[in-house]
């Protein structure tokens, strides 16, 4: 029995009764957009909780970039603001990347030089929509106010003089500003915005993929446990093309699943999933083999249906918790347990940053997941059959 036949012959099965397929499409259907709808106005609230993080470059060494220097370190900036110093723009924009920042502010070292005008502050933002945004806006927008107003003070007097116009509104300099050309630019490093129904989105058809334990679970609980489990391995069947062919259809099962819900996110909630649909539908088939496989690896390891799916459960209310799926928080490290923590990842990277290459390296990290889940069921299942 090929593992061709195995797998058609286990999606064939599992489609037999598409009711229930049906019914928890619609209930994710349902979940994002509740979600998307409730969470759409606090949103970014929730995202900006704390100081904003600006990571500054600034390579002019003439009165200017002192200026620019003692206005973005001064009390009132300080305060909304964690500041990053890099050497360079293209550090910055790797914190970006990275999300250690959400915004990179850009002094060039001819910034002083009047024979170069106009003189441009350059800010790059890791998106355009949102309380972090704004913030990082109103403070270049007040940043390159209190330059030209002190530039004029330092024409006339000699002295920087910051702190002492930080306290009230330069109500009298829109001229100054206007003759010194100081202005704002941005250009944004994100290929779009992330909205609560994208998010969402993500993370929904994301549990909904981890669900998919639940294949494996019983796969595994027919094959290894009980009468049929000892039926099957007296077969003629080989075991490596039964669990591959097995695990592979119902791998696809999940995914058809995960797509079905991604369409419908698309084309009914009008949720823009990027450039790079390949690589979306790439992630997402690769954890539905990983969740699979995750299945399977508990039911061969505890020996009870009932045990793995207690622990599958835990691990697939707790995995999408821990990565912000419910609420978005930030848990750090504790987020690398989950076993979408990749996926969501990956996906982020290459819908809203349009980072291809990291989104294929976590793509791997999967796949070298999904060998690790393999290596542990074979050791743990050769000791069950003894």
């Amino acid at each position: 029995m090929s593992i061709l036949f195995q797998m058609f012959y286990t999606v064939k099965r599992m489609i037999m009764n598409p009711k229930a397929i049906l019914i928890n499409l619609l209930t994710y259907a349902i979940i994002i957009l509740i979600l998307g709808s409730v969470f759409g106005s606090t949103y970014d609230i929730q995202r900006s909780l704390g100081k904003v993080t600006i990571a500054y470059a600034n390579l002019d060494s003439g009165r200017y970039g002192a200026i620019f220097d003692a206005v973005l370190h001064s009390n009132d900036v300080t305060q909304l603001a964690e500041l990053k110093p890099v050497k360079s723009l293209d550090d910055g924009k790797v914190l970006i990347k990275k999300d250690k920042a959400d915004a990179i502010i850009y002094i060039p070292d001819n910034f002083s030089d009047d024979r170069d005008l106009p003189h441009v502050v350059n800010v790059y933002l890791s998106t355009d929509y949102g309380v972090p945004t704004l913030v990082v806006k109103n403070i270049v927008s007040s940043l390159t106010n209190l330059m030209n107003t002190s530039s004029v003070i330092y024409n006339i007097t000699g002295q920087t003089e910051v702190d002492a116009m930080g306290s009230e509104p330069q109500k009298n300099n829109e001229e100054n500003v206007k003759e010194q050309s100081l202005t704002s630019s941005s250009s944004n490093s994100s290929s779009q915005a992330t909205t609560a129904m994208g998010y969402y989105s993500i993370a929904m058809i994301l549990m909904l993929l981890l669900y998919g334990q639940e294949y494996g679970i019983f796969m595994a609980a027919e094959d290894y446990l009980g009468t049929l489990g000892k039926r099957m391995r007296l077969s003629a069947v080989k075991p490596y093309v039964q669990y591959i062919g097995k695990g592979l259809g119902l791998s696809l099962v999940t995914f058809f699943q995960g797509v079905i819900l991604l369409l419908l996110t698309k084309y009914v909630y009008g949720v823009d999933w990027g450039n790079h649909i390949i690589v979306v539908l790439l992630t997402l088939f690769i954890l539905s083999i990983l969740v699979t496989l995750l299945g399977m690896m508990l039911v061969i390891i505890t020996r009870s249906i009932q045990k793995a799916q207690s622990l599958s459960n835990f691990i697939t209310l707790g995995g999408t918790f821990i990565v912000g799926g419910f609420v978005i928080v930030d848990f750090g490290s504790l987020a690398y347990l989950s076993p979408s923590y990749y996926a969501k990842t990956a996906l982020f990277n290459v819908v809203y940053g349009n980072q291809v290459e990291q989104a294929l390296i976590n793509i791997g990290v999967m796949i070298l997941i999904c060998v690790g889940f393999v290596l542990v069921s074979l050791v743990a299942s050769r000791r069950t059959a003894e």
